[in-house]
Formats: C-alpha cells, sequence, structure tokens
C-alpha cells in the first residue's frame, strides 16, 4: 500500500489518541471484608496500570536456529496508587484491613485463599464516558502497601501511597467493536 496524501489525511481524520486521564479502577476485596468503600475508592485512584502479560518460554533446537515455544503466561504484578481523604485515612485503612485479614498481625496465621482475594476492574473511558477497554484482575490481593510519607515542608501535596496487587490472571472485560472502530481497523489494513 503506497502511502499517499489522501492515506495521510484519512488517517488524521480517523485517528485520536486515548488521554491517560479517563478510566475507573473498581477493587472488590475478599468475602470475609465488606466492600462498602469500593466505589468511592474508584475516584480516589490516582494512577493505574494495564497489565500486561508475557509468555514463559523454552528453547527448541532440531536443526539451524533456536526456536522459542511458549508454554505457559505470566503476569506481571501491578500497581495503583490512591489519594488520601480527610475522613480519616480510610483508604490506607481500606487496605491495611486487607492485609490483617491475610495475615493475623498478632497469630500470624493466614487467611484461605478463597476468603482473602477479591477482584480489580480497571476500564478505560472515552469523552461521552463510554468503556472502550475494560479488564477484570481475578483473584487479586495487595502484596505490598507503601508507606506514606509526611513532612512539614511539604504544604502543597496531599497524602497518597501507592498499593502492589498480585493477581492470578486478568481478561478483557470488554471485547465490543463498533461500526466507526471496525472502519478504522480496516483502513490500516488497506481495505
Amino acid at each position: 500500500m503506497a502511502i499517499t496524501p489522501e492515506t495521510v489525511t484519512q488517517f488524521k481524520n480517523n485517528f485520536t489518541p486515548v488521554p491517560l486521564n479517563r478510566y475507573l479502577a473498581t477493587i472488590t476485596r475478599g468475602k470475609v471484608l465488606d466492600n462498602n468503600l469500593s466505589n468511592s475508592l474508584r475516584f480516589r485512584c490516582e494512577s493505574a496500570e494495564l497489565p500486561g502479560r508475557s509468555h514463559t518460554t523454552s528453547d527448541q533446537r532440531l536443526y539451524g536456529p533456536v526456536r522459542k515455544i511458549p508454554y505457559n503466561s505470566g503476569f506481571i504484578d501491578t500497581t495503583l496508587t490512591f489519594m488520601c481523604s480527610d475522613r480519616y485515612i480510610e483508604e490506607k485503612r481500606y487496605f491495611d484491613q486487607w492485609q490483617d485479614v491475610i495475615q493475623d498481625p498478632d497469630n500470624f496465621d493466614i487467611a484461605y485463599y478463597d476468603d482473602l482475594v477479591g477482584n480489580i476492574k480497571i476500564e478505560v473511558v472515552n469523552e461521552l464516558n463510554r468503556t472502550m477497554y475494560a479488564v477484570d484482575l481475578l483473584e487479586a490481593f495487595p502484596q505490598n502497601v507503601s508507606a506514606i510519607s509526611v513532612g512539614w515542608g511539604t504544604n502543597t501535596d496531599y497524602m497518597k501511597f501507592s498499593v502492589t496487587f498480585s493477581y492470578r490472571k486478568w481478561k478483557r472485560a470488554i471485547d465490543r467493536v463498533n461500526e466507526t472502530d471496525q472502519r478504522t481497523r480496516n483502513i490500516f489494513n488497506g481495505r
């Protein structure tokens, strides 16, 4: 396919970059915990990561260059950052309580796996607040809740902390393509 001024114009008319600041992250904790703060946390999530995926491979060599053969998927831990409210830093308490259920801070007993894991949904939305892409992180739990730094000299910033989540796997929650999206895909495929 030759690049012509018409194809460049077509590309410009059919391409709008997705802004980074239009997303929602909904966290649902394990079964033994209430989730009354879950909906409020969606708006207090300052930053999130759409998860990646990798494949574990083994090298196979019969003759010539080595071939990498995939045999398993790997999922990389993801980090979400939350802003703290003046409601007694309830966001940090939410995750502290979750960690206390994972391992009792007094006797160090570990909870049953099915009781401690929850789910996280990350949705990317457009200007009309329609979901463009969404993923569910399944069997998630907070592996690490970061420290919060405080100081006398930082009076223009606000409290925030990061939570690194481990999860078993992720999957796309929505996989619909409307006609406009399909037209755009066809342009890139030369149709």
